[in-house]
């Protein structure tokens, strides 16, 4: 296959930009070479930053500069750019990377294309770090016992991963300089496993590598039968695509959420059938699919495989950028937009996204979305970027510490049946069969919430013969709301002592998938701290360590052995679902 590529990469390179036949791996070689171009021409060569799209006044994207030392070196190794000119612009980029305003290592998401200075009061983004990381990482890998390969160490062994959980199991989604890290964490399925690996990798600031079992126990699933995967909030195709660029994971079966590969797959398969059931869509019905998180008619959107989720646009680069998963689906697709050539390619190759059903092409090219094209149709035609990218040795050490030794997390998304006999192992200390709990429970509201946006009540269940049925609504911006529940007498003074437990429990379901709230615990001294956690529609174990909550930063830290109340908290800002209900059962405590 790849003395077959290269045979028409160099009919392209002989020919120009000649037109490509009607063949799909004709136009695909032609699309990657056109494409690769992005890198070294929307950039300011001083720096090495690369625009975030072809806009004359775009920023930065610290993303699209990592994707482009990917792509450069593909580009040098086919011999589109001599590679000592791809050498010379990597090192001038790491070598400016190594002096830019950074926190513990992690830089702003947007940048000043020629200042390097924070750009649109955009985060230190741990996500957008990891991608510029990693292209750096395997440019080192390409230019081995070199300046860049040092220069990429350096930047990677600064990376202050530990920092950026917040105290938590999870990493945070942002930290701003004005009001420090976000109320967010990297919880629930997504692009984030190339991010988790790279953070349990690192050489001097890891997390511990049982973090990866606390993030896979919030994952929950979408789609039935043959095409049940892990799943995304919004089903967008980059989430599937953006770790599988880098990390080889056709022969990794992890632990209890087995072949991330073979996730995508059916993530990607099921975006396909998507695109066929609602062909009231003139885009879908011509046999377009590709939903993903790209420009479209009002703006940009992250389009996805769920109802409401779309509006007829496509993004090309999530068709190409599926090839190595489908290939024959992605190269009919490539063969049905070439039909449109003169609308729907341009100088880098495939524009980002068009809407058939509103007649709207995008006339803007995006960094990130060119990268994902360009290393996944060399992953598809060569392997070159698994190649490099899984030699690295940080890399394997993750995979290592993630693969042999990960044990199944106490908390589980699958579904659990409580035992017939009733024994459980962990001290249930409320199961809810009194009219109004053991010691008292009640809901709460707070911004913009009203009490009609949240109530409970006690109600029977077949499992647990009682549960704590909560209806909440945090639509409204700015809303808040919760139920709490006390943990012993407080009437009579009395404290729950749960100083000899590790950690609090409970089964919980929702009315729909990736329900996300917080759950806190509050002790007599006025110590509260929290924790995240994500049910699906199927009963969850949720075991909650008291050594992964935190400590708001406006209270005291919890005495464990004097608590007097728990509380589930609903937020607007936060929560995927904004209102449903989650069903509560037999909370406890374990050793």
């Amino acid at each position: 296959m790849k003395k077959f590529f290269l045979l028409f990469l160099a009919f392209l390179l002989i020919g120009g930009i000649a037109m490509a036949q009607e063949n799909a791996d004709e136009i695909l070689a032609k699309n990657e070479r056109d494409a690769v171009f992005y890198f070294w021409n929307e950039v300011n060569p001083s720096n090495g930053l690369v625009r975030d799209r072809t806009t004359w006044d775009s920023p930065s994207s610290i993303a699209a500069v990592g994707f482009g030392l990917t792509s450069l070196c593909i580009a040098a190794d086919h011999g589109w750019i001599p590679k000592q000119d791809v050498y010379d612009r990597i090192i001038t980029t790491l070598e400016y990377f190594k002096n830019l305003p950074n926190e513990h290592g992690f830089y702003y998401h947007f940048l000043n294309l020629w200042t390097g200075q924070r750009a649109n009061g955009s985060e230190v983004s741990p996500i957008d770090t990891t991608l510029f990381i990693a292209g750096a990482l395997f440019a080192g890998q390409y230019f081995p016992g070199t300046e860049v390969q040092k220069l990429a160490d350096e930047l990677y062994e600064r990376i202050d991963w530990k920092w950026m959980t917040n105290n938590t199991a999870y990493l945070d989604m942002a930290w701003y300089p004005e009001s420090g890290f976000s109320k967010s964490y990297w919880i629930g399925y997504s692009e984030a496993a190339l991010m988790y690996i790279l953070a349990i990798g690192s050489p001097t600031h890891p997390i511990p590598s049982e973090d990866w079992g606390y993030w896979i126990v919030t994952w929950s699933q979408n789609g039935s039968g043959d095409l049940k995967h892990w799943a995304t909030p919004d089903e967008s195709m980059f989430t599937y695509l953006y770790s599988q660029a880098y990390i080889d994971f056709k022969d990794l079966n992890f632990k209890y959420v087995g072949n991330l590969w073979d996730n995508s797959k059916k993530a990607i398969e099921y975006d396909m059938q998507f695109a066929n059931e609602n062909s009231q869509y003139k885009t879908f019905k011509k046999g377009f699919w590709g939903l993903s998180a790209c420009d479209g008619p009002n703006g940009y959107q992250a389009y996805g495989a769920i109802n409401g989720g779309v509006d007829g646009t496509v993004a090309p680069y999530a068709m190409i950028g599926a090839l190595p998963l489908t290939p024959n689906r992605s190269k009919v697709a490539v063969l049905k937009m070439w039909t449109l050539k003169n609308e729907l390619y341009g100088r880098y190759g495939f524009i980002d996204a068009f809407n058939l059903d509103q007649n709207w092409r995008d006339f803007d090219y995006i960094g990130i979305d060119v990268g994902i094209e360009v290393l996944m149709t060399e992953n598809y035609y060569t392997g070159m970027v698994w190649k490099y990218f899984m030699q690295v040795p940080f890399v394997q050490k993750a995979i290592e510490l993630i693969g042999p030794k990960i044990t199944k997390p106490s908390s589980s998304t699958t579904a659990v049946q409580k035992p017939q006999n009733k024994t459980t192992s962990y001290t249930i200390i409320e199961n809810f069969s009194s009219p109004y709990g053991r010691y008292g429970l009640g809901v709460w509201t707070g911004g913009t919430s009203s009490p009609s946006d949240v109530n409970a009540d006690i109600v029977s269940d077949g499992t647990f013969g009682h549960t704590w049925k909560i209806n909440y609504n945090v639509q409204k911006s700015g809303s808040y709301n919760g139920t709490w529940i006390d943990l012993a007498n407080t009437n009579l003074n009395q404290t729950f002592d749960a100083s000899g437990y590790s950690s609090l429990v409970f089964y919980a379901r929702g009315s729909s998938q990736n329900m996300n709230f917080k759950i806190e615990l509050k002790s007599l001294n006025n110590g509260v701290e929290y924790y995240y956690t994500t049910i699906g529609t199927e009963w969850t174990k949720v075991v909650v360590p008291f050594d992964k909550m935190s400590a708001y930063s406006w209270t005291k830290p919890v005495d464990f052995s004097k608590l007097i109340q728990m509380t589930f908290v609903f937020e607007n800002n936060v929560d995927n679902v904004k209102d449903g209900t989650i069903y509560v059962a037999d909370i406890g405590f374990a050793r």
